[in-house]
C-alpha cells in the first residue's frame, strides 16, 4: 500500500468535511433546503427533490477525492480550486450559515493540493 502525503490526506479529510457537514445541515432542515434550491432553480422543489440534490452536491465533493485518493487524477489540482472559486462569486450576504462555514474548509482543502507532498504525489508514476 502506498502511503499518501500529509498534504493528500489533509485534502481528503478537509474537502469530506466541508461536504459532510453541509450535508448534513441540509438533511436536518429540508424545508430549507427545499426553499434554497426552489429559490436557486426557479421551480418548485419536493422534499425527495431537495434530498436528491443534497446528495448529489455530497457525490460531487466526493468523486475529486476519489480521484486524487486512487487515481493521482493531476485535473483534481485544478477542478477543486475551480469548484471553490464557483463557489466564492456566488457568495452573498443571504448564503447560508453553514456556506460561510464550510467555505473556508473548502479554500484549506484546495490549497493543500499545491503544497510539494500533493506535488510530488500528482507527479509519481504508478
Amino acid at each position: 500500500m502506498v502511503s499518501r502525503p500529509a498534504s493528500i490526506r489533509a485534502f481528503a479529510l478537509l474537502f469530506i468535511a466541508q461536504g459532510l457537514i453541509a450535508f448534513a445541515a441540509s438533511l436536518a432542515d429540508l424545508s430549507a433546503t427545499q426553499a434554497a434550491y426552489a429559490q436557486m432553480t426557479g421551480m418548485p422543489v419536493t422534499r425527495d427533490g431537495a434530498i436528491i440534490a443534497g446528495s448529489a452536491r455530497l457525490t460531487i465533493v466526493l468523486i475529486p477525492v476519489a480521484l486524487a485518493w486512487w487515481r493521482r487524477a493531476r485535473l483534481v489540482r485544478w477542478l477543486v480550486p475551480a469548484m471553490v472559486t464557483l463557489r466564492i462569486v456566488l457568495a452573498g450576504p443571504d448564503m447560508p450559515l453553514v456556506e460561510w462555514i464550510t467555505l473556508p474548509m473548502a479554500m484549506a482543502a484546495a490549497a493543500c493540493l499545491f503544497l510539494p507532498g500533493a506535488r510530488r504525489w500528482f507527479s509519481a508514476v504508478r
